[in-house]
Parts: structure tokens; C-alpha cells; sequence
């Protein structure tokens, strides 16, 4: 599948390497370019905004330092919402604010796409172990569209209910 990945620091760059082992075509971007340089060396695609990873991929994930960071990707001048096809998917790995998944989502429902929010625990050892917990509020059908992928990234991936649970 082809999957975008926003966010190679800490947790990030173990979950795309675990993405990149399962056999996913990725497209990354980081606030550097450098953070991708790794992947790009073993076949992902850079792309220079949050708005072309969502144009060129089927799944957008995130991993970012807090709702702040969140709220500028996804709904940001270039962010991820202006670049996203209807009936495709984004996933939050960060830790956020309920309100704001919720207003993300609802961002996201007006162009016909979805955001599910999807914590994780773990820690970087669990990321780049594909040892994590990942607890996805949103809307199970989704959830179940893409739970392999979400499987490549986590041993204990389970749906916990609406956007914001």
C-alpha cells in the first residue's frame, strides 16, 4: 500500500522502518529533509509538504510532539487536509486533545476523507520493535481498511471507540 509517513524523529523513524519491512511503498517528510535521507536511500519518496505526502499516498500517518505541530500539519496552508482524496485515510500517532481530533475530523469529513486518532505506547524501543500499543478512536470500517498497516507498526492494535476515545 502506499503509505504517507509525516514526522521521522524519535518514534516516527521506528514505525516507517517497520512500515518499510512489512513491504509498504512510502512517501515521508520531516521538517528536514536530512531526518529522511535513510529512507529515501532504501526506496521512499520525499515529498516537500504535508499537502504532497497526503496527494501521492493512500494512508497519511503523523508522528509529531503535540497538538500544536498536529493541528499546523494537518490543517495548515499546505497541510495534509488540502492534499487529501475522498475516501482516504489519515491516523494521528501523537499524543493530542480529544477537541482537537475531533475538529481535525471534521475538517477531514468535509472533503470526504477520514481522521482516526491513534496513540501509541511503547516508547522508541516498542516503535522500532513493532512492540507498541496503538489505540485508534474513529470509525471502524477504516479502522479495518487499514488495520494491516497499522499491524506492521504495533503488536496491539485495537479500535476503542468514536474520534477522540
Amino acid at each position: 500500500m502506499k503509505v504517507g509517513f509525516i514526522g521521522l524523529g524519535t518514534m516516527g523513524k521506528g514505525m516507517v522502518a517497520n512500515l518499510a519491512k512489512a513491504g509498504h511503498s512510502l512517501v515521508v517528510h520531516d521538517l528536514t529533509k536530512a531526518a529522511a535521507e535513510p529512507f529515501i536511500a532504501n526506496g521512499a519518496t520525499w515529498a516537500a509538504s504535508p499537502r504532497a505526502v497526503a496527494q501521492a499516498s493512500e494512508v497519511v500517518f503523523t508522528s509529531l510532539p503535540g497538538p500544536p505541530e498536529v493541528e499546523a500539519v494537518a490543517l495548515g496552508a499546505d497541510g495534509i487536509v488540502q492534499g487529501m482524496k475522498p475516501a482516504t485515510a489519515y491516523f494521528d500517532l501523537s499524543t493530542n486533545a480529544p477537541s482537537l481530533v475531533r475538529r481535525i475530523s471534521a475538517a477531514f469529513a468535509e472533503r470526504g476523507a477520514h481522521m482516526l486518532d491513534a496513540p501509541v505506547s511503547g516508547g522508541p524501543r516498542g516503535a522500532a520493535s513493532g512492540k507498541m500499543a496503538i489505540w485508534v478512536g474513529g470509525d471502524k470500517a477504516i479502522f479495518d481498511r487499514y488495520k494491516p498497516v497499522l499491524d506492521a507498526m504495533g503488536d496491539q492494535v485495537r479500535h476503542v471507540g468514536p474520534i477522540g476515545a
